[in-house]
């Protein structure tokens, strides 16, 4: 089922409800992927996606916590190296599933052995971290101009 953005989940700041709105995008994107046998060939390339703009979008979500004397920082911080390296194992599943081998995988196969992994993926990306720990951000955000980069 496809992540939709609502107005609760805005920070405040707009630079960080664009990145989140575009997260958002490339996470439905996999979903995408995963919905139908044909799609799943793109699966690699958008997670991929997704791993790199996360990244992004961390970097620099933190540069703007330092400038508003974020502090919850340094436990932000490390949630988003846990997130990335979570994103990162999932997509390195994502290979070895698909296979760079010479056997063909089923679509059945595929969806067996990620979809627990990508559900647990939005669990802690989308649920979690934005609408619980960047909400606790988005206090301090509104005391700031909403165009702060």
């Amino acid at each position: 089922m496809p992540v939709v953005w609502k107005m609760q989940l805005s920070t405040g700041n707009d630079l960080i409800d664009l990145d989140h709105k575009y997260l958002i995008a490339l996470f439905n994107s996999v979903e995408l992927a995963l919905s139908k046998p044909e799609n799943l060939k793109f699966l690699p390339v958008f997670f991929r996606q997704l791993v790199d703009y996360t990244r992004e979008h961390f970097a620099r979500e933190e540069v703007i916590q330092v400038k508003i004397k974020y502090p919850y920082y340094a436990d932000h911080k490390i949630e988003h190296q846990n997130i990335v390296e979570h994103l990162e194992n999932v997509y390195s599943r994502i290979q070895d599933v698909m296979g760079a081998g010479d056997t063909e995988v089923t679509p059945e196969q595929i969806h067996e052995q990620l979809d627990a992994e990508i559900i647990s993926l939005a669990r802690e990306w989308v649920i979690d971290h934005l609408v619980k720990t960047d909400a606790k951000m988005a206090l301090f955000l509104r005391k700031h101009p909403h165009d702060l980069s």
